[in-house]
Order: structure tokens, then sequence, then C-alpha cells
């Protein structure tokens, strides 16, 4: 411990001369006052004496803490100077790297110029598949400049490029080796019926050829009377089937025909049961021919599930119905090239016998991308 004694003229002044060289944390032992020396002192206020001492470890404490406390502002301050700087420089690489990927964008995906955008845009709106509209856009901006001067080269170039994709049409042909059979499947709601009378009046009255009707769609009364009342007008004998193993008689009744239309009941595609059916009938008929009938409505996710569907027909026509009410001619494209199979007809209304033709790829390339004006 450290004692000191204090000789002061008042306790205040003492006290300050205690703080200032002992700290706050001095103790105050002893306080007396004191006459001053000589005859003098008689005459004047007595001295204050004070004796003080304070723990020798808590003064070294003290001013431990105190250069601690000292250390721990600089050091403090020297970590804020660092993380500025670390943040400083994290933000500079930051740039960097924004500004890399950048550039790497810009040369990897150079701006395509607005001609290009436009017919691009325009098959999109024309329900054609993104990759595939990717690939005839591809293919057009090598064999050629997407400048304005070019847009009629380009608009050619690109019906050109749709009209190879879409290939030729297998539609009803007279067979050399004698009786052609054709099967007309497809989901419900298609417009199946309707489309064989109109094929039928097409071929019976506009090609001169001898047709017969046969009906295995018993399900629905409405569709056998409608194709009943056809053949009527049409003056074409109809047989209606309610087991697939009668079109075998059906087919020999009418071998003297150059042509039979087969309507099968319209199937959910989801449904096997229903499927299967299908599949008995037509391991009745030899050698057929078989039209896909798909309503150009119908969006193109359902369209690749009926496809899926009918996978056991190993060869099939796509038949396009209701082009009428469809939003863009896309879904042909799409499916052609989904399935590799041809075309073969496109149904435009209601009327029998004129709302039916067969497909015209050049046509419909026309109506895809548009009349090119100057």
């Amino acid at each position: 411990m450290k004692v000191k004694r204090y000789i002061a003229n008042n306790t205040q002044e003492a006290m300050l001369k205690i703080k200032t060289e002992l700290g706050v944390n001095a103790v105050i032992l002893h306080s007396r006052k004191i006459k001053r020396s000589g005859i003098i002192g008689f005459f004047k206020k007595p001295l204050i004496e004070m004796v003080a001492a304070i723990e020798e470890n808590n003064e070294q404490n003290r001013k431990r803490i105190n250069t601690q406390s000292e250390r721990k502002n600089i050091n403090k301050q020297g970590e804020t100077d660092k993380i500025d700087e670390l943040q400083y420089q994290v933000g500079n690489i930051q740039n960097m790297l924004n500004n890399f990927i950048h550039n790497i964008d810009e040369k990897k995906e150079p701006k395509k110029p607005a001609l290009f955008e436009k017919y691009y845009s325009q098959l999109l709106e024309n329900n054609i598949e993104k990759n595939i509209v990717d690939k005839i856009m591809n293919i057009a901006k090598k064999q050629m400049s997407f400048s304005n001067e070019n847009e009629e080269a380009i608009n050619k170039a690109i019906k050109i490029i749709i009209r190879e994709y879409l290939g030729a049409s297998q539609f009803v042909r007279e067979k050399d080796d004698g009786q052609k059979r054709i099967v007309f499947v497809g989901p419900t709601g298609v417009g199946k019926t309707t489309t064989i009378a109109k094929l039928a009046a097409r071929l019976a009255i506009g090609e001169k050829k001898s047709v017969a009707l046969i009906t295995a769609d018993t399900y629905r009364i409405a569709a056998v009377e409608q194709l009943r009342t056809y053949s009527e007008i049409l003056d074409i004998p109809i047989k209606v089937i309610y087991e697939p193993e009668e079109i075998e008689d059906a087919i020999e009744g009418y071998k003297d025909k150059d042509i039979i239309l087969v309507d099968t009941a319209g199937r959910n595609h989801r449904s096997l049961e229903q499927l299967d059916e299908i599949k008995k009938l037509m391991n009745y008929i030899e050698n057929p021919d078989v039209f896909l009938v798909i309503s150009a409505t119908t969006g193109y996710k359902d369209i690749r599930s009926i496809i899926d569907s009918y996978q056991f027909i190993e060869d099939y026509s796509l038949l396009f119905t209701k082009l009428d009410e469809a939003n863009g001619f896309g879904n042909i494209l799409n499916t052609k090239i989904l399935t590799g199979k041809n075309l073969s007809y496109l149904t435009t209304g209601q009327s029998v016998p004129d709302d039916i033709e067969i497909a015209n790829p050049e046509k419909i390339a026309n109506i895809i991308v548009g009349k090119y004006y100057e």
C-alpha cells in the first residue's frame, strides 16, 4: 500500500492534490488541522493535514486498464479501417465481375436486327414452338443479311424453309393394287364424322370414285344418323358394325368399290381400354391407310399427348380440322415436325363438301409468314 501525507491551506486543496497524485480510488486515512509555525502562525488560519493511501495493485490496474482501453480504441479504429478497405476491394471486384459478364453477354448475344425480331415474333404469334422458330430463323440468318433492303428475299426464304419442313401431302390416290381402305382415328370433338362426309363427297362427286362408308361409331347415335344422312344425299352405301370382327364381312360386301372410308368412335386418348378397341378393329383391316384427325384449335401440349396415345399405329397421315376456328396455323408445323408424318387434308368450315382441301405446304407457309408489302 502506498501512504502519503499532504498539507494544504484548506480541505478542497488537499483533496485536489490527493486525486491528482493518487487518483480517485485513494482512501483518506487521517485528517487534522495544524498550526502554522512561528509567532505569525497564531494570527493566521491553521493548515489542513491529510494522510491518504492507495493499493499499489489498484494503481497499476488503473494504469493497465487505461492503457488497454487506449489500445482497444486504436485496434478498433484499425479494424474499422481494414473493414472499410475490404469492402472497397470487394466492391471493385464485384464491379469488375459485372462488367466482365456484361461483356461476355454482349459478345454471346448480340442485338438482333429489327427485321429479325419482326419475323421471329410473327412466327411465335402463329403458335409455332420456340425451339422450331429458333431453327427456322437461324437457317434464314445464315442464308442472308437481315437488312431492310432484303426484306422481300427474307420473307420468301422463311416461307421456303417452312414449306420444306412441311413436306409433301399424302392425300387419297387410287392404288395400283386395288381398293383403298381408309380408317379415320382421333379424339372426341375433332369433327371426324363431318370430315369423312366431306371427303366422301369430294371423292364421289369431284373425282368420280365409287365410295362406301363403314362406321364403328355406335357409341353416339347422332354420329351414325349424321353419316347415314350424308350417305343418302350422296347416294353412297353405308354399313354399321357393332363388333370389330364384323368389319371383315362389311369390307367383303364392298369389294367392288374403289374406296372404303371407315369411321371409328372418337376416343379419350388417355383411356387405354378405349384405344384397345381401335387396335382390334384395325387388326381386321388388311393394309389400311390411316388418317389421324386433330383439331387445329388443340393446344400443343394436348397434341403431344394425342400423338403418344396413337403410337401403336406405325404409319398414318395427319388431317387437321377447324382451321377457321384456330388462332394461327403453327400447330400444323409443330405436329409435322414432332411426328415426321405427312399432311393430308385440312378442313376450314362446316360446309359439305366445300370446306375440305388438300394440305398445301406453300399456302400454309404463306399464311404463317404473311405477304410481303413494299
